[in-house]
C-alpha cells in the first residue's frame, strides 16, 4: 500500500517536505516512523524521548487527525492515508 509523509518545520532537515513510501499491509504508524529512523537514524532523537515515547508536543496527524485520539503509535494505516509530522514548535 501507498502512504504519503509530509515534514513539517525542523523535521524537513531529516526528511523530504513530501514523500510516498510503499509500505506492507498492516503497518501501523510506529512501523513507519522506524522505517523513517533507519534512513535518517538522527531523527529518532528529534521524535522520542525513549523507545515508544514521542517527545512532548510531536504532533503526528493521519489524514488530518491525530493519531493520539487514535491508537497513538499503533494507529493502522490504510492505502493512500496521508502522514503528517510536526515537531515542537516554540516562538512568540
Amino acid at each position: 500500500m501507498r502512504i504519503k509523509v509530509k515534514a513539517f518545520a525542523t523535521f524537513r532537515n531529516h526528511l523530504e517536505n513530501e514523500r510516498e513510501m510503499d509500505v506492507a499491509e498492516g503497518t501501523t504508524v510506529a512501523s513507519l516512523l522506524d522505517l523513517l529512523i533507519k534512513e535518517r537514524p538522527p531523527l529518532r532523537d528529534e521524535m522520542f524521548k525513549e523507545p515508544g515515547v514521542l517527545q512532548d508536543h510531536v504532533n503526528i496527524l493521519r489524514n488530518g487527525r491525530n493519531i493520539h485520539f487514535e491508537n497513538g503509535l499503533e494507529t493502522s494505516l490504510s492505502d493512500n492515508d496521508v502522514l503528517s509530522l510536526f515537531p515542537p514548535v516554540g516562538g512568540g
